[in-house]
């Protein structure tokens, strides 16, 4: 058993020990202390300003190069899209700065803008799907070409999207067809669209403006919503790209979660599409036009930063001007 005089023992070498320690910091070793100390605080100090250095260099860096892009941009757009109108359409959750921005790009390409729409919530909502049906059922009969016979509605729904946008009045070219007003109109009175502004008559291609990837990685049920939410917005692309003369899907980012990373996964789906990464910056928003001129000119691809895409820009293609009378297209009873 342990007794008092072992308590009185251990709790006399705790305060011997205490003493010691107290003696040797105030004494011999003070000095050595707080000059290690003293030499780590500064080491810390001077590697932060290194740091801080480091990072004002990077931002100038950034800046020069943003910069640089920005005042030679319309140098190297002009000309690219002359006579060339082209729609915007948002997917859900596009931001509209990043919008105004391409728009201005394309703008500098000599390319006109026609107008910009975006697709609703109830465009990919599931709960929606036999609405959806319907309508893509009254929206066949004005359609040229007509659909694939097994085709889904949402793809069918895409199809007659990029139609509205881009088909032509046999009698005045420089006007949609009443075929292309009457799905535009089905399409917003549904509301399924909205528009930023009125179409201001037919475009020859369009751009897709997907969503921000997510600010941090997904969770596993996350990721369950944004592989159908993605698949969804990928049936839009594919629909689209079909009409007109060319179509690119464009979006801010290419990480876990993202649209463009799931369509360039997908080899089957990135075949048929022109894409580009980055256009939340000033890089990725100069490609936009350059690789909407390469689809036109069927040398469209993957371009952008991410990993894996072909080129960071596309080669400078130089086009002919086109040609109204391929997209003025009465309907398909009328043409037999």
């Amino acid at each position: 058993m342990i007794d008092f005089r072992y308590h009185i023992v251990s709790l006399i070498s705790v305060f011997l020990a205490l003493a010691v320690g107290i003696v040797l910091g105030a004494g011999p070793l003070r000095d050595s202390i707080a000059d290690e100390l003293t030499g780590q605080v500064d080491q810390l100090r001077a590697e932060k300003e290194d740091l801080r250095a480091e990072l004002d260099a990077a931002q100038i860096s950034a800046q020069d190069r943003s910069t640089f892009i920005t005042e030679t941009a319309p140098r190297l757009l002009a000309g690219t899209l002359t006579d060339r109108s082209v729609a915007i359409v948002e997917l859900p959750g596009a931001d509209e700065d990043v919008t105004e921005a391409i728009a201005a790009r394309l703008d500098q390409a000599d390319a006109t803008v026609v107008g910009t729409i975006t697709l609703s919530d109830s465009w990919v909502d599931t709960g929606q799907a036999s609405f959806r049906s319907g309508i893509a059922q009254n929206l066949v009969p004005s359609m040229n070409p007509a659909p694939a016979a097994d085709a889904p509605s949402d793809l069918i729904l895409a199809q007659a999207l990029g139609q509205a946008l881009t088909l032509r009045n046999p009698d005045q070219t420089d006007t949609s067809s009443a075929e292309a007003t009457q799905m535009l109109e089905l399409l917003r009175t549904s509301e399924l669209i909205t528009e930023d502004s009125r179409i201001e008559g037919p475009a020859y291609s369009t751009v897709i403006l997907g969503p921000p990837s997510p600010e941090e990685p997904p969770t596993e049920q996350e990721t369950a919503q944004l592989d159908e939410l993605n698949a969804a917005f990928a049936t839009v692309a594919t629909g689209m790209s079909s009409t007109g003369e060319a179509s690119v899907l464009v979006g801010s980012d290419d990480g876990p979660g993202s649209l463009l990373t799931a369509v360039r996964a997908d080899e089957d789906i990135a075949e048929g599409l022109t894409t580009v990464d980055g256009v939340g910056t000033i890089t990725g928003q100069v490609t936009v036009p350059l690789a909407l001129a390469a689809a036109v000119a069927g040398a469209g691809g993957h371009f952008g930063v991410a990993e894996d895409v072909d080129a960071v820009l596309p080669a400078e293609e130089e086009l002919s001007a086109p040609d109204p009378q391929q997209f003025a297209l009465g309907p398909i009873e009328e043409q037999g």
